[in-house]
């Protein structure tokens, strides 16, 4: 499958790898309150994985000074192809980081084995992002997950906080915390006892969810 260079702004690594975080931290105060929807933003090491619920899921794997992701929409996935096809044309160290990073998060059963099922992927390499698909095709195949983490801050920061209803004080919690994050982005966070009162969470289920984010992008709460 040919791949196709994207000219529009927002998709590079440091942008991408910038929103995922805001979108995690946002997400993190969320599911304290709404552990249900815990599924939706996770992290494994470097690996963040995003899932709509409504039959799109993906994931991004950040390297250095490159990134994979591989999505999956459900009403595009009834026939398969083989995904290593979708990175035919990309360097031998993407392909590398889409076999043992990427596709291992999209598996699903295909004629009895388990194979990495995608709709569509992107990457960046040598400062350039490309797709399999054109842009807006990409999109529609299942990027659309990364859109909003792909948008300039101002306007991601105001999509997390109607999506997710944030209350003035977490809002000013996520903005914090994000920004502590970029300064120094191998730093371990502790929440203050005032950062747990800005959560203001009662669930039980939903602060231990809000616990488990948050500690995969290196951000503690404090001991009970």
């Amino acid at each position: 499958m040919n791949k196709i260079q994207l000219t529009e702004p927002g998709w590079t690594r440091q942008n991408i790898w910038e929103g995922c975080i805001l979108a995690s931290i946002a997400h993190a105060v969320f599911i304290a309150d709404a552990p249900d929807l815990a599924y939706e933003h996770s992290w494994d090491g470097d690996n963040y994985s995003t899932n709509d619920g409504q039959g799109s899921r993906g994931t991004v794997a950040f390297g250095q000074e490159i990134y994979v992701a591989g999505f999956r929409n459900e009403r595009f996935a009834f026939n398969p192809v083989d995904a290593n096809q979708y990175f035919i044309e990309a360097s031998d160290q993407i392909q590398q980081m889409a076999e043992q990073e990427t596709l291992q998060y999209l598996l699903d059963e295909v004629d009895g084995e388990d194979r990495p099922v995608v709709t569509t992927v992107l990457w960046e390499s040598e400062q350039s992002v490309f797709s399999s698909h054109p842009y807006d095709v990409m999109l529609e195949r299942g990027a659309d997950l990364l859109e909003v983490q792909a948008s300039a801050y101002e306007a991601a920061l105001e999509y997390w906080e109607e999506n997710f209803e944030l209350t003035e004080e977490q809002l000013a919690l996520v903005e914090k915390l994000y920004h502590l994050k970029l300064k120094d982005p191998t730093r371990q966070i502790l929440l203050s006892e005032e950062d747990i009162q800005s959560i203001n969470a009662n669930d039980v289920e939903g602060i231990e969810e809000s616990r488990i984010s948050f500690s995969e992008i290196g951000i503690d709460w404090p001991s009970p």
